[in-house]
């Protein structure tokens, strides 16, 4: 798989050419949003459009793990560079199947509610420096991917309300 990314690390958050940011509640505790959202991805049925998913190494996971991810026709491989239970958990991609990139990290921050609701907030962040095929669609990607994670939470949240019961 091909093409390869520059590796950057969490600093990279600050100084990426574009960086989208979502945030949604989850109805579930933080350490339990943390344990579905980096969990081998192949448990990730929350996710919409994932087709497959698996790190390349037996459990425990954390900071150096990889993984590989196949959603909406892309293939992704990735190095966990956060892993902070239960507030963070983050990863660059190393390889795209499609050049969409020279660098790319997502960060998720599992915030606690401030309002107190017993719910977990989930910020979702997204930084990149675009190839031009990204950047071809780059004015609809913040809505494309807000939606996209908005039902994302959505569904995670429905999925762990189920297994609390």
């Amino acid at each position: 798989m091909t093409p390869t990314l520059r590796p950057e690390d969490l600093t990279y958050l600050d100084r990426a050419q574009r960086v989208y940011v979502f945030e949604a509640p989850v109805a579930a505790a933080p350490d339990a949003v943390f344990s579905a959202i980096s969990a081998d991805p192949s448990t990730w049925t929350w996710f919409p459009g994932l087709a497959r998913g698996s790190y390349e190494s037996a459990a425990p996971h954390g900071v150096g793990s990889i993984r590989e991810v196949a959603i909406g026709g892309t293939t992704y491989r990735e190095t966990i560079i956060g892993w902070d239970p239960p507030g963070l958990w983050a990863y660059r991609v190393d390889e795209s199947s499609v050049p969409l990139a020279h660098a790319l990290i997502e960060e998720w921050a599992i915030l606690d509610d401030p309002a107190g609701s017993g719910r977990t907030i989930v910020r979702w962040t997204f930084a990149i420096d675009p190839k031009p095929l990204f950047r071809m669609g780059q004015f609809g990607a913040s809505i494309v991917m807000g939606t996209l994670f908005r039902k994302a939470m959505a569904n995670l949240s429905r999925q762990l309300m189920v297994t609390a019961d």
